[in-house]
């Protein structure tokens, strides 16, 4: 591997690194909002609706929500390493937009999840107090 490809690697990596901060609050975040969407919709299911308490649709969005994290924390690392290769490959990109560009692409992959859970918590708590 000649130098240029082991200074892209270790810019990557080191890009990687310094958004696991940033990934992990937007994770905390998509969990609570997630969380939040689920124990709503659990009570609305059991107290209003009059279903039973089901432990399987409990784990299964144990399930979901895991793999949702997982792929969404996944998306954004690659993500988050796309300015990286556009530097390695040749095209000139001024380091603050590489820099909005990575901030951009971050918030963005857990907050879309993060609202679309925090708008069905809410709804489910109007039906709540209807």
């Amino acid at each position: 591997m000649d130098k240029i490809g082991v200074i892209f690697i270790v810019n990557i990596f080191s890009t990687i690194v310094s958004n696991l901060e940033q990934l992990g609050i937007g994770m905390l975040l998509f969990l609570l909002a997630y969380i939040s969407n689920m124990g709503l919709g659990a009570y609305k299911n059991v107290k209003l609706d009059g279903n039973t308490f089901d432990w399987k649709k409990i784990k299964q969005s144990g399930i979901k929500f895991v793999t949702l994290g997982i792929s969404i924390a996944i998306l954004s690392i690659v993500l988050s390493v796309i300015p990286n290769y556009i530097t390695y490959i040749g095209i000139t990109v001024a380091p603050e937009t590489l820099s909005t560009l990575d901030g951009v692409i971050i918030i963005s992959s857990f907050l879309g999840a993060t609202i679309n859970y925090l708008i069905d918590s809410v709804n489910k708590i109007k039906e709540i107090f209807k």
